[in-house]
């Protein structure tokens, strides 16, 4: 007897796919009639259709369906963006010109909104340390607090220039009160795959860069701001890689990965740890947090119930189980069982 597979899982994929075609039809058979240049509004109109409506779409059917992390909808915004380009004829595409004031626009509305709250940002801040004296973990949870999801991402920008630009002279990140740290690039070899990767991106947005050009300067323009920003992350996440180990005291286990995933649990709720020679297989109650490190995880661990594994940009991941790596995975096994 054949078993027919079911659909039903993709149905949103092809429902978005089947709507984009639609779209882009419609926006295609409008922008190459003989009358669209004589119509002011008609380019201002597909502008927002692509720019506003396919992202729209993309939330609804396929980032929320299926879970997908809201940077995900970055990407589909810079494919958009291309996609009004090449619908537009280059005469029309003045409605595109006010996009060269969108990153001012941003900053200009975070400044209001830190102006507006000013008051409830100091109250937090000054609750948050009175908790714990420490400037920077404080000034976190106070902007998280007051900003919400604005304060969340505003938090990621900072740790993600703060460790671009400041890591090549800061120290390793260690508590005051004793506990042993755990590095993972040491010999892992993450330094010298992280360098041949940013190596690798380094070229290619030279290349790409000068191949677009010859099609639009717009967009070969932010294009490399794109691929300057990504090489921006890389090094941060290099930087933090080595400023954020892993953290093991008397009474709590703190994971790191770069800046971008965390975990901090009582020891209490580690229920077993075992060693890895490849990955594990997946399963949905396990979260491997080696792929950012390109390596495979060396250590799987237990907990007695599901744990929230918090990352960069408001992500959050729960799992019972997490594979990871670290450099010493037997002196880490012995510090948890001496602890």
């Amino acid at each position: 007897m054949t078993v027919t597979p079911s659909l039903t899982p993709y149905r949103p994929a092809l429902w978005f796919a089947a709507l984009i075609l639609l779209v882009l039809g419609v926006e295609y058979t409008i922008t190459t009639s003989a009358r669209f240049p004589q119509q002011v509004l008609l380019p201002v109109a597909v502008t927002l259709d692509v720019l506003v409506g396919i992202p729209v779409l993309f939330y609804a059917l396929i980032l929320r369906r299926y879970h997908l992390p809201l940077s995900s909808l970055v990407g589909v915004v810079g494919i958009c963006w291309a996609l009004v380009y090449w619908l537009l004829p280059v005469a029309q595409q003045a409605p595109l010109q006010i996009l060269h004031y969108l990153p001012a626009l941003l900053e200009s509305i975070t400044l209001l909104l830190l102006v507006a709250r000013a008051r409830q940002l100091v109250r937090a801040y000054r609750a948050a340390y009175a908790q714990q004296p420490q400037f920077w973990p404080c000034a976190q949870l106070a902007l998280q607090h007051t900003l919400g999801l604005a304060g969340v991402l505003l938090v990621s920008e900072l740790l993600m220039l703060r460790y671009a630009l400041l890591g090549w002279w800061a120290r390793p990140e260690l508590p005051a009160e004793e506990a042993t740290a755990f590095s993972s690039h040491r010999e892992s070899g993450f330094t010298a795959y992280a360098v041949m990767v940013g190596v690798a991106l380094a070229i290619e947005t030279a290349v790409v860069h000068l191949l677009v050009r010859q099609w639009s300067t717009a967009v070969a323009g932010w294009l490399l701001l794109l691929e300057c920003y990504t090489l921006v992350v890389l090094l941060a996440h290099i930087h933090a890689v080595r400023l954020r180990p892993t953290l093991v005291s008397a009474a709590t286990l703190q994971l790191h990965v770069g800046f971008v995933w965390q975990l901090e649990v009582p020891l209490s709720d580690l229920v077993a740890i075992e060693p890895l020679r490849d990955h594990p297989a997946p399963a949905a109650d396990l979260l491997p947090l080696t792929k950012l490190l390109f390596t495979s995880p060396n250590l799987l661990l237990t907990f007695a119930q599901p744990v929230t594994v918090h990352g960069a940009y408001g992500i959050q991941r729960t799992a019972r189980r997490v594979a990871l790596y670290v450099d010493h995975p037997h002196r880490f096994i012995q510090a948890i069982e001496l602890s």
